[in-house]
């Protein structure tokens, strides 16, 4: 589950930290972080990510890596890992 995907990315990142929604993205659309991953999220907190992100160069998409914000679930990257993070949380979830 979310919790075994989180386990695994932590295990793997050379940093992690804990932010709320807003600051955790911001971060990674203004290149600060590599990735940013909601296990819960709602469509008010997502609705003004993806496009930000989007339009910074980065994705914005579901634990399976649909590009939606009604999943109740989000991960925000610079593209970079992306496929990498998706490995693991598609495995795990």
């Amino acid at each position: 589950g979310a919790a075994d995907a989180f386990a695994e990315l932590q295990r793997r990142a050379y940093i992690t930290r804990t932010w709320g929604d807003c600051y955790g993205y911001l971060l990674v659309a203004t290149g600060r972080a590599e990735v940013m991953v909601d296990p819960i999220m709602n469509v008010w907190d997502a609705a003004a990510v993806q496009p930000i992100m989007e339009e910074a160069g980065g994705s914005f998409t579901d634990w399976n890596g649909n590009a939606t914000i009604h999943s109740g679930e989000g991960i925000g990257t610079n593209r970079l890992v992306l496929e990498e993070v998706l490995a693991i949380t598609r495995a795990k979830s």
